[in-house]
């Protein structure tokens, strides 16, 4: 779908020229976002976002703040997600001169990196992703 892995490194085709541009698209859509490490792979695309201290919060009272802004932050990222995977959909539907159909998977997986060591193993973990595409693809053969 957005290319191949040729010697453990990504190649993207024009779909995946697309996918990159609106991957890197979200912080001007969503301020207070920021893209980290993030790769763009044949079938699915890693990411770190961080969603900074200027990223719009909801009004709270100060007893309901930490879930609220929790809850906030998730409907931010959510929304950010949502909004890239229409982006890609619509700019491949229009390069491509295609009928409006859906690709992606509903929804999408999240996990919350509360320090440097775990920010640093998803860095690697997303580095090293087209390194080990080849494996992963023969265990999904069998």
């Amino acid at each position: 779908m957005f290319g191949s892995v040729v010697d453990a490194m990504m190649i993207h085709n024009e779909r995946g020229i697309i996918a990159v541009d609106c991957w890197e698209q979200i912080p001007y859509s969503y301020p207070g976002l920021v893209l980290h490490t993030y790769v763009v792979m044949p079938n699915h695309v890693h990411g770190i976002i961080e969603i900074t201290a200027n990223a719009p919060r909801a009004r709270t009272s100060a007893k309901d703040a930490e879930t609220v802004e929790s809850r906030a932050s998730e409907f931010l990222l959510s929304q950010a997600v949502g909004s890239f995977k229409a982006a890609v959909t619509r700019g491949i539907d229009e390069s491509f001169k295609r009928e409006k159909m859906s690709f992606w998977y509903p929804g999408y997986m999240d996990r919350i990196i509360r320090n440097q060591f775990e920010y640093n193993i998803r860095t690697q973990y997303i580095l090293n992703n087209p390194r080990r595409w080849h494996e992963r693809e023969e265990r999904w053969r069998r």
